[in-house]
């Protein structure tokens, strides 16, 4: 038996272009009779098919903001249950990943779960990563939690048939081909688990059929690659990789003998470059930097000049500018010394011999506003106001896993032109959300010796001062899971704040070229290292969600 589908003869009837976001996606959670309300609606809504297009920049940036805090709720759950069972009973009973995701699903917080949507999910881009499939299923980007093939049922398309709207490929079967732009997919069933050869045929159906209908009506796919990853807290990531159309379907013996569903897929032009392909690249150039090799275009392997843990290259292809070259660059700020801290230099830090516990003098200054700080993993739990940290008085060695941010920066960054924010910053490695990155540093302006009627200058987009109290407090929406559980909002000790600007004109580091954006990727959290003066704390930079190779951070400077 062979069939082939090519050349789409026609088109399901088409939604309109603009769609409004669904009732679903709203943060405030349904309680009584709204539930009720929400179930019968999400019955009737259920049965849209759309295709969400023509959107404004401004629309853009509401859904990002969007997909945002629904990333943000996922991985605040996924830590909170995981603490819960380690704490409880000292092992894994479940998934905190699907926990998290039946949690949000249950409180109406899955995007798009109302509405079925054909081609891209609005507030998503091409090489966003996730280390979760449930993660995948809250923002709407795939339907199916297990299955490798998320479509929409025959009920709902006008012509009868089902159609595919997504497919995870992790190239676990014998037929699978991989070229990037073209992916040749094998469909689901016939094959054991741990497999890659089939021991029994396939069938055309369900998500099979949809894929196949998908390549006669020509609906576009959502294809999501998943790969084996060292650095991954669940092993793996799975990276967007845009829309694809369905060019040819067929149904014969495969390489192991039996029936196989094949679906050769190609790449829709038009769209941003790989995000499997950005992995790759990131992966040349840090070839090239441990080499010693300086690829075109980089002006400097080392604009940190050792100063750091890893080299901080310079990259410009658009113009001449050098400037990144011509300061001086400083790792960490020097702090002054106050008579208070003189005074309390006298008293010894935390006396933890090894790494540090529950009894730790220092720990428990954060343990007594909402828990630890990291987890074993140097991971932030919960952003706060301050963060206090052991110190150089302290006995414990700078292994402690609550000395997280002296360690030292853990990733490779690359300060480079762009045409969008001048000067950027932009990783070469994979992030994981709430891992430190690096700190702001400068020549340090105190408040308190501050001579003269002239006040500070303010700072603005393209300023050499920063003022670290102009920075939105973002640091509230890590590890916030207060729409899912309001009663849990930690109570923290008041902090009075900085009590000193950084200026940047002379000596600065690499975090100072990180951009400005509404929607940020990364946030500022305030350090204090043992009997530091806390009206100087650092300024560290964590990440607010998974951040792959070869993508720009961003931060909320609070600019207009």
């Amino acid at each position: 038996m062979l069939f082939s589908a090519q050349s789409p003869q026609a088109q399901p009837q088409a939604p309109p272009p603009h769609i409004q976001p669904p009732a679903s996606v709203s943060a405030e959670a349904p309680s009584g009779d709204e539930k009720n309300k929400k179930k019968k609606k999400r019955a009737r809504a259920s049965q849209e098919m759309v295709r969400i297009t023509n959107l404004s920049i401004a629309d853009h940036l509401h859904y990002r903001s969007l997909v945002r805090r629904a990333r943000l709720t996922f991985e605040a759950l996924r830590a909170i249950y995981q603490r819960q069972d380690l704490a409880t009973a000292g092992g894994i009973r479940n998934r905190f990943d699907l926990r998290a995701s039946s949690k949000m699903l249950s409180k109406g917080l899955w995007m798009h779960r109302d509405i079925r949507t054909v081609g891209s999910i609005p507030g998503l881009l091409v090489g966003d990563s996730f280390f979760y499939r449930a993660e995948l299923c809250v923002l709407g980007l795939h339907t199916a939690p297990q299955a490798g093939i998320g479509y929409i049922p025959a009920s709902i398309v006008d012509q009868g048939h089902p159609v595919a709207t997504s497919i995870v490929s992790s190239g676990g079967y014998l037929d699978d081909e991989d070229s990037g732009d073209v992916l040749v997919y094998s469909g689901s069933g016939g094959r054991l688990r741990n497999r890659l050869d089939h021991s029994a045929d396939q069938t055309l159906q369900r998500g099979n059929l949809a894929l196949h209908y998908s390549c006669h009506y020509g609906i576009e796919v959502r294809v999501i690659r998943g790969h084996a990853c060292d650095h991954s807290p669940s092993s793996k990531v799975y990276v967007y990789d845009g829309l694809y159309r369905v060019v040819t379907s067929t149904f014969g013996p495969g390489k192991s003998g039996r029936d196989v569903c094949k679906f050769k897929l190609v790449r829709i032009p038009g769209q941003d470059d790989l995000g499997s392909k950005a992995w790759h690249t990131a992966a040349e150039l840090k070839d090239a930097l441990d080499s010693k090799i300086r690829p075109p275009k980089y002006i400097s392997l080392d604009i940190a000049k050792g100063k750091e843990p890893f080299r901080v290259p310079l990259y410009n292809k658009l113009d001449d500018d050098r400037s990144p070259l011509f300061y001086d660059y400083i790792a960490c700020p020097d702090f002054p010394t106050t008579q208070q801290l003189l005074k309390r230099q006298t008293q010894r830090g935390c006396h933890c011999a090894e790494l540090c516990g529950s009894r730790c003098s220092c720990e428990r200054k954060n343990r007594g506003a909402d828990g630890p700080v990291y987890t074993s993993d140097g991971i932030l739990l919960r952003g706060r106001p301050l963060v206090y940290e052991c110190g150089p008085l302290c006995g414990c060695p700078m292994t402690c896993p609550n000395r997280v941010t002296q360690q030292g920066m853990k990733h490779r960054l690359e300060v480079f032109r762009s045409k969008e924010t001048g000067w950027g910053v932009r990783t070469l490695d994979l992030i994981q959300p709430g891992a430190f990155i690096c700190e702001y540093a400068g020549d340090v302006l105190s408040l308190d010796s501050h001579s003269g009627d002239a006040p500070l200058p303010p700072m603005e987009d393209g300023s050499s001062i920063i003022d670290p109290t102009k920075f939105p407090e973002r640091w509230r929406e890590w590890g916030d899971a207060s729409v899912v559980y309001p009663d849990r909002v930690p109570h923290f000790p008041l902090f009075a704040g900085a009590r000193y600007r950084l200026d940047v004109s002379q000596r600065r580091n690499v975090a100072c070229y990180i951009s400005h954006s509404c929607s940020p990727n990364v946030f500022l959290q305030y350090v204090i290292r043992g009997n530091e003066d806390e009206s100087y704390p650092h300024m560290m930079v964590f990440a607010m969600e998974t951040i792959p190779p070869m993508r720009d951070l961003s931060i909320d400077y609070g600019l207009d």
